[in-house]
């Protein structure tokens, strides 16, 4: 078992929040507010040099401590807060570069002890936001296994596979989240594994990954690269299941190349 499983994992978005988004013209870093709640989220208009800073949504109060909006897989600004370098040197360690095109942004924030540990947010100009929590600076494995957990999210819950809410006659898998495109390895996983009486703990490869077909995908993901000790047949047929996905296979080879442990 993965014992941070007490801090939280989540994608952090839903329907209201990607559909619903406000429209913000200004840098939002220059918010005083100390923190962001849910159904909160904005971009600046203009053109790359002129992006300002998107605001997310969190299922908790936040402090947010700084955030790096990111052009061609770099930052776009030089960044000179020390904790926030520190931060992006993990993501820009572990991101690999055939996915950088869908690293928008980097938001660095502080939750509650015990809280949230990171979370993904499509952003309102393509591609993705993830946040971390500086708290777990202190941590270097842990924030790479969480960057290896949202990653999973990037690439199975990318608009082209999967579409947030419900979904009248989805034709795929209609999960919690949305609808999975049919033929894409969510819809499988949640065709495969997530049928009715499939809730025996043993299954799974912690009590954070029963929350959802998704998170059973992404904690599963995240043992197969990491090399949790999990075991049981079922936990075994979901790895197998994931490593016969080209594109997961090749983000798994790449990230075992990066993480540090």
């Amino acid at each position: 078992m993965h014992t941070t499983m007490a801090k939280i994992r989540a994608t952090g978005l839903s329907a209201a929040v990607v559909v619903a988004a406000i429209v913000v013209v200004g840098d939002l870093s220059r918010d005083p507010a100390p923190a962001t709640r849910v159904g909160e989220a904005g971009v600046a208009l203009g053109d790359e040099t002129a992006r300002a800073v998107e605001r997310v949504s969190y299922r908790q109060d936040v402090e947010r401590i700084g955030d790096v909006v990111v052009v061609d897989g770099a930052p776009r600004d030089a960044i000179t807060d020390e904790r926030i370098a520190a931060m992006w040197a993990v993501v820009d360690d572990v991101w690999p570069h055939h996915l950088r095109d869908r690293l928008a942004q980097l938001s660095v924030v502080r939750g509650e002890p015990r809280g949230l540990v990171g979370v993904v947010h499509p952003s309102a100009v393509g591609g993705w936001i993830i946040s971390l929590d500086l708290a777990d600076l202190d941590d270097l494995a842990l924030v790479e296994e969480t960057i290896v957990h949202e990653l999973s999210h990037v690439v199975t819950l990318g608009p082209d596979v999967f579409t947030f809410g419900d979904v009248d006659e989805c034709g795929g898998v209609q999960i919690s989240l949305g609808c999975a495109a049919p033929g894409t390895v969510l819809a499988g996983f949640a065709d495969r594994f997530w049928s009715p009486g499939s809730d025996e703990e043993a299954d799974f490869v912690n009590e954070y990954a029963m929350s959802g077909a998704h998170e059973d995908l992404a904690e599963t993901f995240t043992a197969w690269v990491i090399g949790w000790p999990v075991e049981g047949a079922a936990v075994d047929a979901k790895i197998e299941f994931l490593a016969a996905d080209p594109g997961l296979a090749r983000l798994a080879d790449a990230l075992r190349d990066r993480v540090a442990g």
